[in-house]
């Protein structure tokens, strides 16, 4: 059975044949103004071309992929969904076959590259036995990125989590050092109080450029206090 589309596309054929005189260039005119806004124009994704993640795929699966998709928005107007909210579409080899002007192997081996099986997963074909035609489940390009962002979210947060904790444990031992050194110096105040030890003057010029403030100098008698019982007989 010829189908509208089959004789659009044999009048076509028809006229190129007519227009093109001895394999020369045909006669197209230039555009004006808007004039381009009233055709209907197939919407290739620009990442498709030149992403590194969609760097294997080749121009016929990107054009393929791109007219499935496509099909996407009037399967949505017809309420082609199934019970989980997912849209499908039904798309024939031989559709393939003829809206890309190929062979029966060159459309199957297209299919197959944008496959979840057999290719980089961009479609997803389900059968749905004898007599029925299958189902094609076309994938969101875009979503792999949305999950390499939530993953890298997730890896910031845990390493600034670790930041945090490693700072609070940093912070509670120099406190816990502090308070040890502290609480030394003030049990020994008492028990080397009695004790008086003059550094003189002759002391006191004995290092130069070091300046002491008066409880610093009390802590360091005390210490040195200390220093001095383990050599006690």
């Amino acid at each position: 059975m010829v189908t509208k589309d089959d004789r659009e596309k044999n009048y076509r054929l028809f006229l190129c044949k007519i227009l093109r005189k001895g394999g020369e260039a045909m006669d197209f005119d230039y555009f004006y103004n808007r004039e381009a806004e009233r055709f209907n124009f197939l919407k290739v994704p620009e990442i498709l071309v030149d992403g590194e993640e969609f760097k294997g795929l080749s121009a016929e699966a990107i054009i393929l992929y791109s007219m499935l998709l496509k099909g996407t928005g009037m399967s949505f107007k017809n309420n082609w969904i199934d019970k989980d909210g997912r849209v499908f579409i039904y798309f024939t080899v031989e559709e393939v076959m003829r809206k890309r002007n190929i062979s029966k192997p060159t459309a199957i081996k297209t299919l197959d590259e944008l496959d979840v099986k057999k290719g980089i997963g961009l479609i997803e074909r389900v059968r749905l036995g004898l007599g029925k035609p299958n189902i094609i489940y076309v994938k969101d390009f875009m979503s792999i990125f949305q999950v390499k962002e939530n993953d890298l979210l997730k890896s910031k947060n845990f390493t600034s989590e670790a930041k945090d904790v490693d700072l609070r444990s940093k912070e509670n031992e120099l406190q816990e050092v502090k308070n040890v050194d502290r609480n030394y110096i003030d049990n020994n105040k008492s028990k080397y109080s009695k004790r008086e030890y003059s550094f003189g003057e002759n002391g006191l010029g004995t290092f130069q450029n070091v300046f002491l403030a008066a409880e610093e100098i009390s802590d360091l008698q005390i210490i040195m206090n200390s220093q001095l019982d383990n050599y006690s007989l």
